[in-house]
């Protein structure tokens, strides 16, 4: 099946052969796209020139080229938001080290403008540090992002004022749901979006000291990055404001799919948003034990959770002194949305 993550263009400038083969194979195998193999500074600043500073370039080099002006390329990299230069220097050869450092090294490209990058003007200014948007996706066909928004923020909620947008345009229902367990407090609000309107940002006015956006199933990575429509550059203009990211998985074959796709190609573009992974665990059948390990190892080293399945109901209950026990304490599900809730914390 077709990725629909486009390819990205990567110039490689590294002296050692065996480590260049190795990281190029590995780039390829992530979609990414090698348009040249620079083996001396002339021939890399010859690839450079040929881009015209115009086309996204990421270039992945070691400090032992040969004839490296590091003072000229300092200055490429500082006179272009078109090219990213990576350097390798220090990092362990091997798939999830390089991956890892390229990912953290990586931010997500601006909205393109006549082929440049250059920064819309209906971005607003960065959301002030006293707030906090939580935005939260994942995979496509009802894994329960809109259940998890609100018992997040009805947690919250009891110590703060908490909004919530529903930003999932195609499929809106936060409001739904809400009017069948309503909060008992009046720190909640919550304010759904309308397709007709397309909306380029969210109401700044509505923000508070802690917002909750559920965007639903987040479209494909060329709609969101390279697509000038008024809802690529909403997701956008979301993301550039986002504190954490909750990507929350349907506990199915295709489910664990489509976070692997993410897991792989996805955050390698996402600027520096701490990424918290949700696994929604319908049922306790040996197939959604698999399901659970397999998502266990797929996030290694992340922030991951399990919400088990616990068929007792979520009542609201008043605050304890030491925290916000929103809900029954012997609750399973209870617990786990409290360990989400401290990492957003």
């Amino acid at each position: 099946m077709p990725s629909e993550i486009p390819q990205l263009e990567v110039i490689t400038a590294i002296s050692e052969v065996e480590t260049e083969d190795f990281i190029a194979q590995l780039l390829f195998s992530q979609g990414w796209s090698i348009i040249h193999r620079a083996i001396d500074f002339s021939g890399l600043l010859v690839a450079l020139e040929n881009r015209h500073n115009l086309l996204r370039t990421v270039i992945i080099y070691s400090s032992d080229l040969p004839n490296l002006d590091p003072l000229k390329l300092a200055e490429i990299e500082s006179h272009s938001s078109a090219f990213s230069l990576i350097c390798i220097d220090g990092v362990s050869i091997n798939s999830h080290a390089v991956m890892t450092h390229i990912r953290g090294q990586l931010r997500l490209p601006l909205i393109y403008q006549n082929h440049t990058l250059a920064k819309s003007d209906n971005f607003p200014t960065a959301t002030p540090k006293k707030q906090k948007l939580i935005t939260v996706t994942g995979t496509a066909g009802s894994p329960g992002r809109s259940h998890l928004t609100l018992l997040l923020a009805g947690y919250f909620s009891w110590r703060t004022q908490v909004h919530v947008f529903d930003a999932d345009l195609r499929s809106p229902s936060l409001a739904y749901m809400a009017g069948n367990r309503p909060p008992s407090n009046e720190r909640f609000s919550l304010t759904t979006l309308q397709m007709e309107d397309k909306p380029s940002e969210l109401p700044t006015s509505e923000l508070k000291e802690l917002t909750f956006v559920d965007i639903g199933a987040l479209p494909s990575l060329r709609e969101v990055v390279t697509d000038r429509r008024w809802h690529a550059a909403f997701i956008n203009n979301i993301l550039e404001q986002t504190s954490s990211l909750i990507y929350i998985t349907k506990s199915s074959g295709l489910g664990l799919l489509r976070l692997e796709n993410f897991i792989a190609e996805f955050p390698i573009l996402l600027r520096k948003i701490p990424i918290l992974y949700v696994l929604n665990q319908r049922t306790n059948s040996r197939e959604d034990r698999a399901i659970e390990a397999r998502f266990i190892s797929l996030t290694s080293g992340e922030a991951a959770f399990v919400l088990p399945q616990d068929p007792r109901p979520l009542q609201p209950s008043a605050p304890r002194t030491k925290g916000l026990d929103l809900f029954s304490a012997s609750s399973k599900l209870a617990k786990e949305i409290d360990k989400i809730a401290q990492s957003i914390a």
